[in-house]
């Protein structure tokens, strides 16, 4: 299942329709960035979070649960981090608990692949 940004939003604490269910096979298209500890670009690392938005030097990307997506890598598995890369990312889906304002994802993708992915990408998916 291909997964738009805007379909994670959640309205008085439940997901928009369209959205994926718990267990889905998912790819989502997103921003490379750390989570509660900053991370080096050029680290390998197995676990990220993935943002809609990268944000820049003078307005950071913005942080709120429904808008970002903990990604764990399968087992065995790093990449190098690059923070802000455009990624693609595929997995299985899972919904967390949490608040959609606070600053912890409530999705994960586990058992993930990452690729790299192109700025015209998201034109070509999402319009």
């Amino acid at each position: 299942m291909l997964v738009a940004w805007y379909d994670l939003e959640r309205s008085h604490g439940a997901l928009k329709a369209g959205g994926p269910s718990a267990g889905t096979p998912t790819r989502v298209l997103g921003y490379m960035m750390d989570g509660d500890q900053p991370i080096r670009d050029g680290k390998e690392v197995n676990r990220f979070v993935l943002l809609p938005d990268a944000g820049s030097a003078v307005h950071p990307a913005h942080r709120f649960g429904d808008q970002m997506i903990d990604v764990q890598l399968k087992p065995s598995t790093s990449i190098a981090f690059k923070g802000s890369s455009l990624v693609w990312v595929s997995g299985t889906w899972r919904v967390l608990a949490g608040s959609p304002a606070g600053d912890r994802p409530l999705y994960q993708l586990w058992d993930a692949h990452v690729e790299k992915a192109d700025q015209t990408e998201i034109a070509k998916y999402f319009r």
